[in-house]
């Protein structure tokens, strides 16, 4: 059970937390958090540990009671999206959730078919109806149809739930006071085999950013050649959460396109002079006017 809520005012600097936490779904929430003053929140943040690989042996259990070894959610085809979330989160975990559902409902490529996401709950208390109630919530507001195994919720134990939030980078901690805890918001990409590419720290998540951190998770192999032009267009901006445009690389892919037209350009135009010529008539010579035996 939890910690009993020891004083209205421990909840009351919780939920001031979390509101100026996500007070701005459009403005990073790493920059909030430090620009907050509360001791709740001192500590509390993502911190970029991409290269990371997570350790496989660690151990959760899924929505239906079974064990889950993280190392086999890893396939080795498919990235997958872990959110760090404990179920009866008065605000932000719920905000999280949402935003990764409507985000994803707009991303070309599919849950289940192209990567999977996985989420574990940090608070050892959560159970597995609780659980099951947030997959069943979830699962259902996805507008395509899914297999079983597509998104994962487990809980865990805190030594496990410590050692992988240490791992992809999330400090979060608990507060005795209010039975709660204050952490970040964001979600992390890993790659089919399990190291950390890297995370979106937010609340809102835009559909093409969750789409290019997911190729950028499988190494640019997913979606299509559009998609595949447009992920080298962009890199991930830690200071807004947002993938923005690279202005040197679309630079050299439109100078190498431009290229590329003027030289096939110029190949058909000298290509469809040499067949012109090639087909053009020979000239002939007169007929001699000089009859035989030499008279006219």
């Amino acid at each position: 059970m939890k910690i009993a809520r020891r004083s209205m005012s421990a909840v009351s600097r919780l939920v001031q937390a979390m509101a100026v936490s996500c007070a701005m779904a459009s403005t990073s929430s790493a920059q909030l958090i430090r620009d907050t003053p509360l001791p709740e929140t001192e500590g509390v943040g993502i911190i970029d540990r991409a290269g990371a690989t997570i350790q496989p042996e660690l151990t959760f259990r899924d929505s239906d009671g079974r064990d889950l070894r993280i190392g086999d959610v890893f396939d080795g085809k498919r990235p997958v999206m872990l959110i760090m979330a404990y179920y009866d989160c008065p605000l932000l975990c719920t905000l999280v959730l949402n935003g990764v559902q409507e985000a994803i409902n707009d991303v070309s490529l599919s849950l289940g078919e192209d990567y999977r996401i996985v989420t574990v709950s940090f608070d050892h208390t959560d159970t597995t109806s609780m659980a099951a109630a947030k997959k069943a919530m979830y699962t259902l507001g996805y507008n395509r149809e899914i297999p079983e195994d597509a998104w994962i919720f487990c809980t865990s134990e805190p030594e496990a739930a410590r050692e992988l939030a240490r791992a992809v980078g999330f400090r979060y901690k608990f507060l005795p006071e209010s039975g709660e805890f204050s952490h970040p918001s964001g979600v992390f990409f890993l790659t089919p085999k399990g190291v950390l590419s890297g995370f979106i720290e937010n609340i809102k998540f835009r559909p093409m950013d969750v789409k290019l951190a997911l190729m950028n998770a499988a190494d640019g192999r997913l979606g299509s050649l559009f998609d595949r032009v447009e992920f080298t267009c962009y890199m991930y901006d830690p200071k807004t959460g947002q993938y923005v445009v690279q202005p040197m690389t679309v630079m050299r892919l439109v100078g190498g396109a431009t290229a590329l037209v003027l030289g096939g350009t110029i190949g058909f135009l000298a290509w469809s002079n040499a067949v012109r010529r090639h087909r053009r008539p020979a000239a002939t010579t007169p007929a001699s006017t000089t009859e035989i035996g030499g008279e006219r």
